[in-house]
């Protein structure tokens, strides 16, 4: 009898404590909370979780009043709100410590969500150290002139600082507080952007970018074409307009980006923010350019021109004049649209990839090449410093510059033609790394990664499947949410310093080609730059050459556009073919030391 009587005494308490649990919850004071009716369990929590939302905009409104100054409706201010969609900025991506109490069952469910009052404290924190980790990417790529970064990470730090509670206390390491400063380090980047214009062939304008009197690594800008907003970007100090055929005009308007939309596809939380904080206006991103020259128009397109790098003595090239030659005759062939002309120039591979080359988007050549050879280890001679626009027209037109690098082999037939890697990457790839490396080395790092890129943007499916190695092995990151935990299907939750969470998710190469096809078919263009790197070369290996590569890569699609960083580990030890053993991609840029290297793969 006294076993039954505890029995019955043990079943009961949990019912008890649960009733007491939950008032605590409703009347101490410490948590937030709401409470959902429905006939699924699904329903119900998405009528707490608003329910609870609206809560927390109920008490914490009075903190927000920076948002009071950004808001007005029929010129009363609708703080409530704005608060309200504030809050929700937090609710959709990083109120992922909420708790859930589900009482009953279907097809009469009750779900209860809260959480500790102190928890939105830390949420505020984590997004306000986002925030700076975003002002330091943005100095950081300001030094590297890659203007486009410089604009959109100071921007988003800003609206990210505007969702928080005080926004006037956040301050940065010198003690600025950080949403009056950012507004005006914004216009003085865009102030100090300069565009000339250097010429029009036909509907096709030619412009030059500075900053301070330094040619614009890369940078992004909307501008009209006489009869509707199209896209475009300025690579290396060149820009590209493209007309309605027939406009006349003695002024061209175009707008330098800040806000990259776009670019927050794969950060809810990003996303939310841009959705609901109210637009800064900077009316110093509109420019005006005059048809008739700018006063270091001259001097401008001489520096922005072509490459910077410089043979060696090993690399130079005898008769240079017979290779300018035949480039000065593709380049005119391009021009005049009479591309058959130039097929005599190419090998078979060579005349594939050129086809694929003058169906890449509507492309042309920009300015006038100015051409420098570099002669290979292997007999090979490589010209650089011819430019091509490339315009693209399904939903918002958009225009990209490339440089174009021809491969000859020795009988003087181009074997190859790649993209080039942009002045920043190839200058660390030739020039920077390990002085004691031989031009060999340098040279086929160069040919694989410019190869590389190409392959992505002319949809080499079949080169793609030739350089991955069959047991390669293919990570692609995904922002999650924080505070994950470890869960099954080969997925490891990692935080990064001042980021989300991101999901890893692992594919065998047939997954992988598979996927790409898929992305390569529904895309008009798919665009690729890369920019600062890194390369280890795991020398340990005697038998095998092979080498760590991390790359900044901007990724640009019809559908999609992203910044990361890439991993890549190639086994070159056979010149000819080499294999990607690893291949990693990261979202969001943060520092190299957070991301994968040959340490997480392969023992040092």
């Amino acid at each position: 009898m006294k076993k039954q009587i505890l029995t019955i005494t043990l079943l009961l308490l949990p019912l008890g404590m649960t009733a007491q649990n939950w008032d605590y919850i409703r009347d101490s004071g410490e948590y937030y909370y709401g409470v959902g009716h429905g006939e699924t369990e699904r329903d119900a929590s998405e009528r707490a979780m608003a329910e609870l939302v609206g809560m927390i905009a109920s008490h914490v409104s009075s903190e927000f009043n920076y948002l009071m100054l950004q808001e007005n409706e029929n010129g009363k201010l609708n703080h409530q709100s704005k608060v309200l969609s504030c809050i929700k900025t937090y609710s959709t991506s990083t109120l992922t410590n909420v708790e859930k109490w589900v009482v009953g069952a279907e097809p009469d469910v009750t779900v209860r969500r809260y959480i500790k009052r102190t928890e939105l404290e830390k949420i505020y924190a984590d997004r306000i150290a986002k925030a700076k980790d975003m002002v330091n990417i943005a100095k950081e790529a300001l030094k590297k002139r890659k203007i486009d970064m410089a604009l959109q990470y100071n921007y988003w730090a800003y609206l990210l600082i505007r969702s928080v509670q005080r926004p006037n206390e956040v301050k940065d390491d010198e003690g600025r507080v950080l949403v009056n400063w950012l507004p005006l380090k914004i216009k003085d980047i865009l102030s100090d952007i300069h565009v000339n214009f250097e010429k029009r062939e036909g509907d096709n304008v030619d412009l030059l970018f500075d900053y301070q009197g330094e040619t614009v690594s890369s940078l992004e800008f909307s501008y009209s074409d006489g009869r509707a907003i199209c896209q475009g970007s300025a690579k290396d100090g060149r820009g590209m307009l493209e007309m309605v055929h027939g406009y006349e005009t003695d002024t061209y308007h175009i707008s330098i980006d800040y806000e990259y939309v776009g670019q927050a596809r794969g950060d809810a939380e990003m996303q939310s923010v841009l959705d609901v904080i109210s637009q800064r206006v900077f009316r110093e991103a509109e420019i005006t350019v005059k048809a008739k020259g700018g006063k270091n128009r001259q001097e401008m397109a001489a520096s922005s021109t072509g490459v910077n790098l410089q043979p060696t003595a090993n690399q130079t090239v005898n008769r240079a004049e017979d290779y300018a030659d035949i480039v000065f005759d593709i380049a005119k062939a391009i021009s005049q649209k009479n591309y058959s002309a130039a097929t005599t120039y190419f090998t078979l591979e060579g005349l594939e990839m050129y086809n694929k080359l003058i169906s890449y988007g509507k492309g042309r050549v920009v300015g006038s090449p100015n051409l420098k050879f570099f002669k290979s280890t292997n007999g090979n001679v490589v010209a650089r410093g011819m430019q091509m626009s490339f315009s693209f027209y399904k939903g918002t037109k958009k225009t990209f510059v490339e440089d174009v690098v021809f491969t000859f082999n020795a009988e003087k037939k181009i074997c190859s033609l790649a993209f080039g890697l942009g002045q920043e990457a190839e200058n660390d790839i030739l020039c920077k790394h390990a002085p004691g490396w031989k031009d060999e080395t340098r040279e086929l790092i160069m040919e694989f990664m410019e190869s590389y890129k190409t392959a992505y943007c002319l949809k080499r499916i079949d080169y793609i499947r030739d350089i991955f190695a069959d047991d390669a092995v293919i990570i692609i990151g995904n922002v999650a949410k924080r505070r994950g935990t470890r869960n099954g299907h080969g997925e490891r939750p990692i935080s990064l310093e001042g980021q989300e969470v991101i999901h890893y998710n692992r594919y065998t190469k047939d997954e992988y080609l598979r996927n790409l096809k898929r992305c390569f078919d529904k895309n008009e263009f798919i665009n690729i730059r890369f920019t600062n790197n890194d390369i280890q070369w795991l020398e340990k290996y005697e038998k095998e050459e092979l080498f760590a590569i991390q790359i900044g890569q901007e990724y640009n699609s019809t559908t999609y556009g992203d910044k990361g960083y890439l991993f890549l580990l190639v086994d070159m030890t056979d010149h000819n073919t080499p294999q990607i053993k690893i291949r990693t991609w990261q979202p969001n840029e943060v520092a190299m030391d957070k991301l994968y290297n040959a340490g997480d793969f392969y023992n040092e």
